[in-house]
């Protein structure tokens, strides 16, 4: 029997009241999609990292990368020298829902009207792919010449997961009940075409269609039983993690939108199956008295298996399972040392000379999701993290971009314009490889978007400021003179309390707290300090000292994935802190000539890293005037 959209919302409605989601999921006030988009006001603020600018240009880069012609796919390939675009045959089977969901995060974060007809195009183009099944299908076929890679239109599980978190972000932008719909007939598909053992499901590698761990039209071409993970023992230096593993968190984030005890169910199932040792965390070398594949640690591909952090995190704090929550923490705790964690300059491949943003907006992400779950206080991190290499990794900085080439037509200079706001693919910690990637641009936007999102949060009359990063919103203004002055201002609104979060580095005992310039002693509740009441005017002053710090930072680089991996080579850096902010970066050790390209691309120039930061270097922070932007539109961005 057909069932209506009504029939589809009283039956999600129905099963919420059984659904064993804990408080942590649903808790803070869903966000109105039927409210005035922005407000706005003129403001003198420090001209100091803000967030929302970079989200500007980060929609450019989104936009700027779409295909233009016929058929509005993201190119995968960006070469910033000499400017080139390229298709990739199979990247959009997992990437192309990330460009929808980064794209609504964008114009929820900056309220921007450039491009939206392309951004338009690009979400009809996206639906044109969803078939009658559910699923979010790869063409074959003329219309796509760049991939031939399989014999017939192909469904990735990994781009089924992006799919249902893209549907989800437009349902909160726009409040539609057709993406929640959408949503759910790709998790009964996901559900129907899943190999169920023991207590878990999973999904075959197949291949010959498509990307690994794809799923052809016409149905599965299996020639015998799988029979568990041996199925898919051969990938799960990736593919298991990032494929299977990234489809964990949709599932979850379906679950606490709409109350459904299936998608819940079917997340739970998978996360089992990931949790499995062989399932990719067994890494063959470990300190003695420990059991890695217990504790999250792992070789192989950083952003795969970070990525399957993020969903078991997701899957244990919705069912409290603290197993699964311990887990996720561990593993992120070894992963912050799998580079130079302060700078968010994280190795592509554990043990490996390159960096990609991928895995720093994975970081980003897990960093804040642990600490709002009260599993760790990883605020500091985070705050390196976005003031460091993902301001740095991002390409705003056009007569740059132009100085890595030489004799521009008017096309490759159009080219770099488009390519403004995107993000690095590899890269060592002071030079960038200008071969991009952009399923980092699209993952570098949404972290962008998870960091200006947790600056400010508010629930219950209570603000909490969790960042010192500009940010207007609709219930508290913060307005930053980091790193040139240890100083911070908060205008008030809503407000009748306020947290406000102290970074480690800040000496308490040295705290001036001023409130509507009235000295006050300063109380603390952890690592926040409370204010406790304030009226809904009240001007809040921080002023302390600036700490600074040199730190040397070694890293061993070691060769292809074996029993006995060969030494190739150390690295070493030395950084100059202010703050939480990288004034400079300097290789003390190992040639920094080159970027690694994975052998594909010839590098023949580098984006300089960390150079450029002399600006940063006075002690009063310039002063700017602007037309302040507080949205009140919120994305989930588990």
């Amino acid at each position: 029997m057909k069932t209506t959209r009504r029939g589809f919302l009283q039956s999600v409605s129905a099963a919420a009241a059984s659904l064993p989601l804990t408080s942590s999921v649903i808790a803070g006030t869903r966000p109105s999609n039927t409210s005035a988009a922005s407000s706005n006001s003129a403001a003198e603020v420090p001209a100091t990292l803000d967030l929302m600018e970079r989200g500007n240009h980060a929609l450019n880069g989104l936009i700027g990368t779409l295909d233009w012609e016929t058929v509005p796919e993201f190119y995968f390939r960006t070469v910033l020298a000499p400017p080139t675009f390229v298709h990739d045959a199979i990247s959009f089977a997992a990437c192309g829902p990330k460009y929808w969901e980064a794209l609504v995060m964008m114009r929820a974060m900056t309220d921007s009207q450039v491009h939206r007809d392309m951004q338009e195009r690009y979400k009809q183009y996206m639906l044109s792919c969803i078939e009658e099944d559910g699923l979010f299908y790869c063409k074959i076929g003329p219309q796509r010449p760049w991939d031939k890679s399989s014999p017939e239109d192909y469904a990735n599980i990994y781009g089924q997961g992006r799919m249902i978190r893209a549907l989800l972000a437009q349902y909160d932008y726009d409040g539609n009940p057709e993406w929640l719909a959408r949503a759910h007939k790709i998790e009964n598909k996901l559900a129907e075409i899943a190999i169920a053992k023991n207590d878990y499901i999973y999904y075959p590698n197949q291949p010959g269609y498509g990307d690994v761990f794809s799923y052809p039209k016409s149905g599965y071409k299996v020639s015998g039983p799988l029979t568990g993970p041996e199925a898919n023992r051969a990938d799960d230096y990736f593919g298991i993690p990032m494929y299977l593993g990234g489809t964990i968190l949709p599932l979850v984030r379906l679950a606490e939108t709409s109350q459904d005890e299936k998608s819940l169910e079917l997340a739970a199932k998978l996360t089992r199956y990931l949790l499995l040792p062989e399932s990719g965390w067994m890494p063959r070398e470990y300190t003695h008295g420990l059991t890695p594949a217990d504790h999250g640690e792992y070789r192989g591909h950083f952003h795969g298996h970070v990525m399957a952090l993020r969903g078991i995190l997701a899957c244990g704090v919705a069912t409290n399972n603290v197993g699964m929550k311990e887990f996720a923490r561990d593993g992120y705790e070894f992963s912050r040392n799998l580079g130079i964690g302060p700078l968010g300059w994280f190795e592509e491949i554990a043990g490996k000379h390159s960096h990609e943003t991928c895995c720093l907006a994975d970081m980003v992400s897990l960093a804040i999701r642990l600490s709002e779950a009260g599993l760790g206080d990883y605020w500091d991190d985070v705050d390196g993290y976005v003031r460091n290499h993902l301001t740095e990794g991002q390409f705003i900085d056009l007569e740059k971009m132009k100085g890595m080439n030489s004799n521009l037509t008017a096309d490759q200079e159009n080219l770099l314009e488009r390519s403004i706001g995107t993000y690095c693919g590899w890269g060592n910690p002071i030079a960038l490889s200008p071969v991009l990637q952009n399923c980092c641009m699209a993952n570098g936007a949404q972290s962008l978007y998870s960091a200006w999102d947790s600056i400010v949060k508010f629930q219950d009359a209570t603000a909490t400021v969790n960042l010192l990063l500009n940010r207007a919103s609709p219930w508290l203004d913060v307005e930053s003179w980091l790193p040139y002055q240890g100083k911070v201002v908060l205008r008030n609104k809503q407000a009748r309390r306020i947290f406000v979060r102290v970074p480690q580095w800040v000496d308490r005992h040295k705290i001036d707290c001023r409130l509507d310039g009235e000295s006050t002693a300063p109380r603390f509740l952890g690592n926040y300090l409370l204010l406790d009441p304030v009226r809904s005017s009240a001007v809040v002053t921080l002023t302390f000292p600036v700490h600074e710090e040199v730190r040397t930072f070694t890293l061993d680089e070691y060769g292809p994935r074996g029993e006995a991996p060969k030494s190739l080579g150390t690295y070493k850096y030395r950084v100059a802190f202010k703050a939480a902010t990288a004034m400079t970066v300097t290789s003390i050790e190992g040639d920094q000539t080159t970027t690694y390209d994975r052998g594909k691309l010839e590098v023949l120039h580098t984006y300089s890293a960390y150079q450029d930061r002399g600006y940063l270097a006075g002690n009063a922070a310039p002063m700017k005037k602007v037309q302040q932007v507080a949205m009140t539109k919120v994305i989930r961005a588990w």
